[in-house]
Order: structure tokens, then C-alpha cells, then sequence
């Protein structure tokens, strides 16, 4: 018989509920240098609610959302990057050796709305980066959330193609039947497949 596997939930959502102010663009991120322990704190808890994998809170680490809080281009990749490596930091304390880690991947704009997406150099150009990033961090395995088309799906996927880690991806749906984008689920299922 086949193990159910348990996920943690939403981190955004927990960091409001505990007070946290999120500011625009870089969301949930900001806390992974400003307040670490919370971060640690949220994910201890769903590791004792049953969790066998957490998902890090980099949902937002990107040069994109930092850019768009008015930093330079340099800047802004350095906070993403620092970003970045905190989540991690906090939620490979948080596991131990007991739970893993899942390094989070999101569409590069809202999730719920598609018709932001970048475009296909903008993608090629940027999730290499999340991807190298990610390479060079311990994390058991990735998690591309929440995604809304079947390209920018894909697109993320070729630039995590050599990993050896597991890849996961869940999708943003639109109704029972079709993603975010509009294109149907099964669709989407049968492009996954091919990784």
C-alpha cells in the first residue's frame, strides 16, 4: 500500500494570522530576513501537525518582486538571493532530519492571474537563475506551486531538467477541469509527464 504523504499549508497566510505585515511585491519573502524565527516557528508547527515535507518560503525571493520594490536590478538580485538562502536555512532547522524540505518555485507574476506572465525569454532568462540558486542549497526536492500555464510550467521545468532532486508541481486551477490559463488540466498532466 502506498504511504500518504503530508504537506505543510500556506506560510503567507499563517504570518497575517500572526500579525506580520507583508508589503507588496515581495510578500511573504520579506520575512525571511526580518523575522526568521517566526518563519522557523510556522513550519515547527506544521511538522507537529503531521507534515512529512515543508515547503520553503520563497514563493517571492526572486530579482523580479524585488525589482519591483524599487531596488536596481544588482540590488535586487542580491536581496532575492539572500532571501533565498534564509528560507532555506529556516526551514532545514525547522525540519531536521525527519522532515524534508521542498524548494518553491512559483510563476513569475500572481498566480491567479496568467495574462502576466512575463513571456518566454522573460522565463528562460529568469528561472535558470531561481534553479542555480536552488542547486547550490539542501533541499531534498522541488516544488513548482501553484503554476497557471503550460508553458511557463514547462519553461520552469527545463531549467530544473538536471537536477537528481524529485520535482513536484501543482497547479492553479481555474474549475475541476482547467488551470488558471485555461487549458485544460489533462493537458497540463500530460505535458509533466514528460519530465
Amino acid at each position: 500500500m502506498d504511504k500518504t504523504i503530508f504537506l505543510d499549508g500556506a506560510v503567507g497566510s499563517e504570518l497575517i494570522l500572526k500579525g506580520e505585515n507583508l508589503p507588496p511585491h515581495i510578500w511573504s519573502a520579506d520575512i525571511n530576513l526580518t523575522n526568521p524565527k517566526l518563519l522557523r516557528d510556522i513550519h515547527r508547527e506544521y511538522i507537529q501537525a503531521g507534515a512529512d515535507y515543508i515547503t520553503t518560503n520563497t514563493f517571492r525571493s526572486t530579482p523580479r518582486a524585488y525589482k519591483k520594490t524599487g531596488l536596481s536590478s544588482f540590488e535586487a538580485k542580491r536581496m532575492a538571493k539572500e532571501s533565498m538562502e534564509a528560507a532555506v536555512c529556516a526551514a532545514k532547522e525547522a525540519a531536521g532530519e525527519r522532515t524534508r524540505v521542498l524548494g518553491s518555485i512559483a510563476p513569475l507574476e500572481d498566480c491567479y492571474c496568467p495574462e502576466l506572465f512575463p513571456g518566454v525569454s522573460a522565463a528562460r532568462r529568469e528561472f535558470p537563475v531561481i534553479a542555480d540558486w536552488f542547486e547550490n542549497l539542501d533541499i531534498d526536492g522541488y516544488i513548482l506551486e501553484t503554476m497557471n500555464s503550460i508553458t511557463e510550467t514547462e519553461i520552469c521545468l527545463d531549467s530544473i531538467e538536471g537536477t537528481s532532486r524529485p520535482i513536484w508541481v501543482s497547479f492553479n486551477l481555474l474549475d475541476s477541469c482547467r488551470i488558471q490559463s485555461g487549458e485544460t488540466l489533462e493537458d497540463a498532466i500530460s505535458v509533466v509527464k514528460n519530465y
